[in-house]
């Protein structure tokens, strides 16, 4: 089975301290919207999404678009790396937000992904369906996230990042994130799927979003 749909794949950059990472996003990156609304319910118009975010990664939604803009542009919205989020991901006082998507194995474990100055959190997002929605995202020295057949790498910093476009199905649940096999990253989208009170991700048809 030829799984490349499902995943887009970046090799690792070059590393750099936290602290630089820290003071980079906190110099230039601007306060990040949060989702809008509170409810749990669906239309028949719309879906739901997942994202990640902590100090040193970076992550910047694009409803209905294909394309995505640079990161220090003023659209889209900025899920990790503004200034406010990145600040209380640093202060360890960052909370998630939610819509009502079901929890997944990432969720539970997400204090796993937690970093030496740097809180792991989500936000829930509602985005439209049958039209594209874009997302760029990327990460330095989280090194938490450098995990390989089980063994977390507290050693090495890497970096990633990229940019993937996918269209979701009206009244679903996805979740979007890093994946890694050895030193390759991958950045995917997932459904998320509840089957006999269990919940599943199944990967989603991704391509490769160009720049706007």
């Amino acid at each position: 089975m030829d799984y490349s749909k499902y995943f887009l794949i970046v090799k690792t950059k070059a590393f750099i301290p936290i602290a630089l990472a820290f003071l980079g996003i906190a110099a230039h990156a601007e306060d990040s919207k949060q989702p809008n609304g509170s409810s749990s319910l669906q239309t028949t118009t719309t879906a739901r999404i997942r994202m990640f975010g902590q100090n040193g990664a970076s992550a910047v939604l694009f409803r209905d678009s294909a394309c995505v803009k640079s990161f220090w542009s003023s659209e889209g919205e900025k899920v990790s790396g503004g200034l406010g989020n990145a600040f209380s991901s640093f202060a360890g006082t960052v909370s998630n937000t939610s819509l009502g998507i079901p929890e997944t194995d990432t969720t539970r474990n997400l204090d796993q992904k937690n970093g030496l100055l740097s809180k792991a959190y989500y936000r829930e997002y509602e985005i439209p369906a049958g039209k594209p929605t874009s997302m760029r995202m990327g990460f330095r020295d989280v090194s938490s996230f450098y995990v390989s057949n089980g063994i977390r790498y507290e050693s090495v910093s890497p970096s990633c990042s990229g940019a993937i476009t996918f269209t979701p199905e009206a009244g679903k649940d996805y979740e979007a994130g890093f994946a890694w096999e050895g030193r390759v990253c991958t950045l995917s989208v997932n459904q998320v799927l509840v089957k006999d009170d269990k919940t599943e991700l199944v990967p989603v048809t991704i391509s490769v979003a160009p720049d706007c």
